[in-house]
């Protein structure tokens, strides 16, 4: 079913009584108008589908809209997934003010093509078809279609019926289809009750594949549904495409608050926020648009209240181009790139539109010379994926941008995102931490770090490690930069782990001065001696008559060198440290690997005062673990495995 369908869909616009839905039934055999009251009435007031047959056999999608001007918003939650337009004109009213209207938000969407049918050919005469056909591309002129084609046609007569489909066939195979790759998303058209399937929702999928049995998200109320059946067209399939009117089966969404504007899409991927960066046209026929005017903000299917905030200046003038931040009352998803639309509340008109740049979640305050700027940014980077991962993780800040923030932002999947990140020259990829910085931050967080261990140090001026958690953050510094610039460190080799959680930084062992290389000498050979009742370092000053101050300094350098270990108060020396825990394995080993203290203490002639925290820095090396009671030896854990082979000898 899906391959024969072209995922290219065609809409009408025009004024209201110009014909659009006489001219869809007449091209495709099908009355759109689905409503009671607009077959009583003879008034569309709401979007109407139907498929149109080309040549091949294949089928192609057709939306009629509403021409009255109080359906404008039904209009564009039509014209939004749209790639060519049917401009529709009266050759007896020619061009009306909706055709104005109707042309401007076709320009202002990114329709990419446009077909006009001079439509009641048969109720004037040559010179009056004449006349409105040069009015028509007098109108146009001031657009992008400017080239557009115009057919002569009559719904009665059926004159140019033939050709119009014909134009239309061609315009439409040439259009590229919408990828089926990537999240999917559709915006919802239309949400309706069968009995015996539950809820069904309609739309135009903009982006993306879904399946029978998909999970689907509904943005903004976060609801999720199990995609029961598909069908396109009228008939059933088993995947729903970008740039086909779909129709899915979601019995699960009986209790979720499914509405029009709503978004259908794979989960996780896209965000939905109440302030909107857009770049914006401001059209030319406006009295252009003041900071903190109330507009009526139009993206998707979705119609939202809200205030327009310029970010230059204080006005935009008419026909200007710049960068705004949309203030709504209630969230809207949206994905970079999606065009959208601006009218005004009173009176309600179109007044501008243009591209969505980024959604931003919640409520916060902001500077709007600094938002104009991250912008800006935005607006240069363009399509291209890799300058615009750039400038999110750039103006994420000194903490970077995880792999979700980038995906997020630019609608992509993680993986996508985490691709673009490692391309980028100027990023820094931090695997621990799945986070993205930029090269500058890096350095910065580089010079920080160092600037924090000199700090910390001060007092012990020959020390070369530190505790990662005494390594000072801040907001120019913040914990996800300190881990990510110790790792890049490491793996540079200029910084090396050592155990406790202690970093140890390798320029700083610098050979030392006399004095400080023989103090350091006899502070270890005093600690080796007293063995397995080790000395604090205010006891061991007093012995070797050195202050106390200096043999923190002193002992912090031993450390770094691997000769003494810092156990609670106490200091030993490398070999009797090994000793005990090679003595712990052992009384292990012969206790079906439950450590006999009193049996340990009796051999290493201590007491209850050094035996304790020695036991509990075994267990923070991860050699044994305190539970029930017991404390058992891991015998699976890097510790033991790396004192095995010494215990052979």
């Amino acid at each position: 079913m899906t391959r024969a369908i072209v995922p290219v869909m065609v809409g009408t616009a025009g004024h209201i009584d110009h014909g659009k839905s006489s001219l869809v039934r007449a091209l495709t055999g099908i009355d759109p108008d689905r409503l009671k009251e607009e077959k009583e009435r003879g008034l569309t007031i709401d979007l109407g589908f139907a498929p149109l047959l080309l040549k091949d056999g294949r089928r192609l999608g057709m939306i009629d809209v509403p021409g009255h001007e109080r359906f404008v918003k039904n209009m564009v939650a039509g014209c939004t997934s749209l790639d060519l337009a049917l401009l529709v004109v009266a050759a007896d009213d020619s061009v009306m003010p909706q055709t104005i209207e109707h042309v401007e938000i076709l320009s202002l969407l990114g329709v990419r093509r446009v077909l006009v049918a001079l439509t009641k050919i048969d109720m004037v005469d040559a010179e009056l078809a004449d006349l409105a056909e040069t009015e028509v591309r007098e109108l146009l002129a001031r657009t992008p279609f400017t080239d557009a084609e115009i057919v002569r046609v009559s719904s009665v007569t059926r004159q140019g019926i033939d050709e119009l489909r014909a134009k239309l066939e061609v315009l439409a195979l040439a259009i590229p289809p919408r990828t089926a790759d990537g999240p999917f998303r559709m915006p919802v058209q239309r949400v309706f009750k069968l009995e015996g399937i539950g809820t069904v929702v309609t739309g135009v999928p903009v982006s993306g594949t879904v399946h029978v049995g998909d999970e689907l998200e509904f943005l903004p109320n976060g609801g999720r549904v199990r995609v029961r059946a598909i069908q396109a067209f009228g008939g059933p399939v088993d995947r729903a495409v970008a740039g086909h009117s779909t129709a899915l089966s979601v019995p699960d969404a009986r209790d979720l608050e499914v509405h029009r504007g709503v978004v259908a899409a794979t989960p996780d991927v896209f965000v939905a926020g109440e302030h909107v960066d857009v770049e914006l046209d401001v059209l030319q026929r406006t009295h252009g648009i003041a900071h903190r005017d109330p507009i009526r903000f139009h993206v998707g299917t979705a119609e939202v209240l809200g205030v327009i905030s310029v970010l230059e200046g204080e006005r935009l003038a008419a026909g200007a181009r710049s960068v705004a931040r949309v203030l709504l009352d209630e969230p809207v998803v949206a994905a970079p790139g999606d065009r959208f639309l601006l009218r005004a509340m009173n009176p309600p008109r179109t007044i501008g539109g243009g591209v969505v740049l980024q959604i931003v979640e919640g409520h916060g305050r902001y500077r709007r010379q600094r938002v104009a700027e991250q912008v800006r940014a935005l607006v240069e980077a363009g399509s291209n994926p890799l300058q615009r991962v750039f400038e999110i993780v750039r103006h994420a800040g000194p903490a970077g941008a995880s792999v979700a923030d980038v995906a997020r932002a630019l609608a992509i999947q993680d993986d996508e995102a985490r691709s673009f990140v490692r391309q980028h020259d100027e990023l820094h990829w931090h695997e621990r931490g799945h986070r993205a910085f930029t090269k500058e931050s890096l350095g910065d967080g580089k010079v920080a770090l160092v600037e924090s261990v000199d700090r910390l140090l001060r007092d012990r001026p020959i020390a070369a490690s530190i505790s990662r958690s005494a390594l000072r953050t801040t907001r120019d510094f913040p914990p996800e930069l300190k881990d990510a610039v110790l790792d890049a460190l490491l793996a540079d080799g200029a910084v090396r782990s050592l155990a406790n959680g202690r970093v140890l930084f390798v320029e700083r062992l610098r050979p030392l001065e006399e004095a400080d290389r023989v103090d350091v000498d006899r502070l270890v050979e005093h600690c080796e001696i007293a063995a397995y009742r080790p000395p604090t370092p205010a006891e061991a000053g007093v012995t070797l008559g050195i202050g106390e101050a200096r043999v923190q300094n002193l002992a912090a350098r031993a450390i770094d060198e691997g000769r003494l270990e810092a156990v609670g108060e106490h200091l030993y020396g490398a070999t009797p440290l090994r000793s005990v825990l090679l003595a712990i394995c052992a009384n292990c080993l012969a206790n079906s690997e439950v450590l006999d203290i009193p049996k340990l203490r009796d051999e290493l002639t201590t007491s209850r005062k050094y035996l304790i925290p020695l036991l509990e820095h075994v267990d923070g090396l991860g050699l044994t673990r305190l539970r029930g009671g017991e404390r058992r030896l891991l015998v699976q854990s890097d510790a033991f495995a790396a004192l095995k082979p010494l215990l052979a000898k």
